[in-house]
């Protein structure tokens, strides 16, 4: 089985705070959201992929956060 989940601003902080702790211990397969993902207080231990909506717009910090989320 495969675990996917969302976030976004329609979650409550409670539903969130779930969804990033599960995603830190590596317990969601994919997990789907626009800027959310690259806040701090993100942490994806397993990252294989990560696909960019080519219609979203990063700044030079939000492009710098990505870089620093493919790990070594």
């Amino acid at each position: 089985p495969v675990r996917v989940e969302a976030l976004s601003r329609l979650k409550t902080a409670a539903e969130q705070k779930e969804i990033v702790a599960a995603a830190a211990e590596g317990v969601v397969d994919i997990l789907i959201g626009t800027h959310r993902l690259l806040q701090k207080d993100i942490h994806l231990p397993n990252l294989g992929l990560l696909v960019v909506d080519e219609e979203q717009r990063f700044g030079v910090g939000h492009k710098e956060r990505i870089k620093s989320m493919k790990g070594t």
